[in-house]
């Protein structure tokens, strides 16, 4: 028991360092680092947001980047044209829009399953980039949306605000009773119907609450950019580096995400400023032989590690049995 207690305090207290440093890093950083500490956020809440439905539930999306696209460009649309709005406000808008989104789509789509799901979701967002391409092209006549300019504290605070309610929210719904119901579809969804979960009730509700996150990131992202456009807004990266960041650092857990966004995004700007345009290269080759040597990612490894340390422990110091007198 005391042992359980001083872990927790231990965790307490490096979770309440890591908030104290990343508060106070704009007081210490220069406008690169805070950059790059503000991409490692937005890679981390998304994904959060994926492993929330696709890691729980193993239906691989290759979606996330429509529902980030949708919620930037609503918000810089928004921020454009508005005066006066709470950018609170705005952020909470664009995630209830790309929540009725997801929604919609899931109640299709979620009736495939494996690669099937995986090819249409993927289909999905090159659809929006050419349908926010043609009405910008015929409907507006314009090239993108200029956005007003932000502070870069500004920007950093709103990202960091945002990466932590997504994962206090992704932390409470992971240990509700909800969050059970996607992780038993995960294991057996016919097993999870069999015992009476709705599945296609928690599939839909789950897909879109994970879309809804990745609104939020998307229209807090709004305040870093001065200009987007259609390919800005939905690149591909948004959707295949979540996927990836979560396999490495491992899938069905909390730190598995957070783990693979700090170790990719901080690797992949270390790269680009040494290696330059040969970074792309680089570090597929890293990830490479990263997944052929941590197939269950980072905490899969971290688990194994502390299995042959303890069945070591216990053959070192096996326990005395007393015979009876």
């Amino acid at each position: 028991m005391l042992r359980g207690k001083a872990a927790n305090l231990t965790i307490t207290l490096a979770i309440v360092l890591i908030l104290a440093m990343l508060a106070v890093g704009p007081l210490f950083l220069n406008t690169y680092y805070l950059s790059v500490l503000e991409y490692i956020l937005l890679f981390m809440a998304l994904s959060v947001s994926w492993q929330f439905f696709s890691g729980s539930t193993k239906y691989i999306s290759l979606g996330s980047a429509t529902f980030f696209g949708v919620g930037l460009y609503f918000a810089a649309k928004y921020l454009a044209f508005s005066i006066g709005t709470p950018l609170p406000v705005i952020v909470l808008l664009a995630g209830l829009v790309n929540f009725a989104l997801a929604l919609a789509i899931g109640l299709v789509t979620l009736r495939l399953r494996g690669i099937y799901f995986v090819i249409l979701t993927f289909s999905i967002s090159q659809v929006a980039i050419n349908v926010i391409s043609w009405y910008e092209a015929t409907v507006t006549h314009t090239l993108g949306t200029y956005i007003p300019l932000f502070t870069a504290q500004t920007s950093y605070y709103t990202m960091l605000v945002c990466a932590i309610v997504i994962l206090l929210f992704a932390i409470l719904l992971r240990r509700s009773k909800f969050g059970l119901g996607l992780k038993m579809i995960g294991e057996s969804e016919e097993a999870a119907a069999h015992v009476g979960v709705n599945t296609g009730l928690y599939k839909t509700l789950g897909f879109a609450i994970s879309a809804m996150l990745m609104g939020f990131i998307g229209a807090c992202y709004a305040t870093y950019l001065p200009y987007i456009n259609s390919d800005i807004a939905f690149d591909f990266s948004y959707s295949l580096y979540p996927a990836v960041m979560t396999l490495l650092g491992g899938v069905g857990t909390l730190l598995g995400p957070i783990i693979g966004s700090v170790t990719i995004t901080s690797l992949s700007e270390y790269l680009s400023v040494t290696l330059g345009s040969y970074f792309l290269i680089i570090l597929g080759l890293i990830l490479i032989i990263i997944v052929v040597l941590m197939p269950d990612g980072i905490m899969g490894m971290v688990g194994k590690i502390k299995t042959k340390l303890w069945s070591w422990i216990n053959e070192e110091n096996p326990k005395k049995k007393q015979l009876p007198t």
